[in-house]
């Protein structure tokens, strides 16, 4: 829940204090000393804005829906703040899209935004003629865990009838490193490639996760590195275009 709360402080690790209305001072702060600052719930319950009960299973779908998201706050005549669901601001929520991409663009330009994806490196490990006419995704874990999984296996559960992508699931860790890295955060219907330092490498990410999406052509139309809350979103998003 909080992860969800603070996604856009994690990402930039960042918050601005105004002091003047011409002036700004910016101020480092780190994950949890921002989870640190929001204030405790006991109340397990969901609330809307006007203070009533929402069905947990009920805002679990319009979660995961992408038109609804869930934070804290006081409903209308509270004074407590409670877990809360919210209706997307999606204006917005672009807007905000497009300054974490710049921020969290892979290194390589390889992988950046509308450049053709380069899948020489996937040759040593998968058939490619297979891949002509479907969009592809890559899923490059370089360390051994990750939050975000629950969420995007969920994405591509929800698209993978169509059968117009394939997704890789890449790391560089060795076999046991890998093995134990998919008990704790597992990448489901996808190819695992382990021990993949050459593409990695290839791809120059260095120690980071990061994730790739193409389109049916192969050309790059999302890419980012670490865990962005807005990846499984942007996700499902694209497949459903294809």
């Amino acid at each position: 829940m909080k992860k969800i709360l603070i996604a856009a402080l994690i990402l930039s690790c960042s918050a601005a204090f105004a002091q003047t209305t011409t002036t700004v001072t910016m101020k480092q702060m780190k994950g949890s000393d921002v989870i640190k600052m929001m204030p405790k719930i006991t109340d397990s319950k969901i609330y809307d804005r006007q203070g009533n009960i929402v069905d947990s299973i009920k805002a679990h779908d319009m979660v995961r829906s992408f038109d609804y998201t869930l934070g804290m706050g006081k409903p209308e005549g509270q004074t407590e703040y409670k877990r809360m669901i919210f209706k997307v601001d999606h204006n917005t929520e672009g807007r905000f899209d497009a300054d974490v991409k710049m921020r969290l663009r892979p290194q390589s330009p390889k992988l950046w935004e509308g450049v053709t994806l380069d899948l020489t490196p996937l040759a040593n490990h998968a058939d490619l003629s297979k891949l002509e006419g479907k969009a592809v995704v890559l899923l490059i874990r370089t360390r051994q865990y990750a939050e975000m999984y629950p969420r995007i296996n969920e994405v591509i559960a929800d698209n993978i009838n169509s059968n117009k992508f394939e997704v890789f699931a890449i790391t560089n860790l060795d076999y046991a490193a890998a093995k134990a890295a998919q008990k704790d955060a597992p990448i489901l219907n996808a190819h695992h490639i382990v021990d993949a330092k050459d593409i990695t490498d290839f791809y120059n990410v260095g120690n980071q996760t990061v994730v790739v999406i193409t389109n049916t052509k192969h050309q790059i139309t999302y890419a980012i590195t670490a865990e962005a809350a807005m990846t499984p979103r942007i996700m499902n998003g694209l497949l459903k275009a294809l």
